[in-house]
């Protein structure tokens, strides 16, 4: 049996699916917000409120990411010291 991928998801299927909060996405959404940006898929109202998002825009954004904190060049990680195992 096959699964059907969906072409557009709710806000609350979002941010379960990136492991996110909801206040995070409305960050990114919001142009006031020191967290803003403005590359972050735009909402497609569908009444008063309720939006829907385009998932294949948001996978785009995602692949837009850096893979990781490191990758980007930045410093980071976790844990311990001296890197032996």
């Amino acid at each position: 049996m096959s699964t059907v991928k969906p072409s557009h998801m709710s806000g609350a299927q979002i941010d379960a699916w990136l492991g996110i909060g909801k206040s995070t996405r409305y960050s990114w959404q919001d142009p006031k917000s020191p967290y803003h940006d403005p590359t972050w898929p735009l909402a497609i109202k569908l009444g008063t409120r309720r939006a829907t998002y385009v998932l294949s825009e948001v996978e785009a954004w995602l692949a837009g990411r850096p893979r990781s904190r490191l990758a980007a060049g930045g410093g980071g990680g976790g844990g311990g010291g001296g890197g032996e195992e």
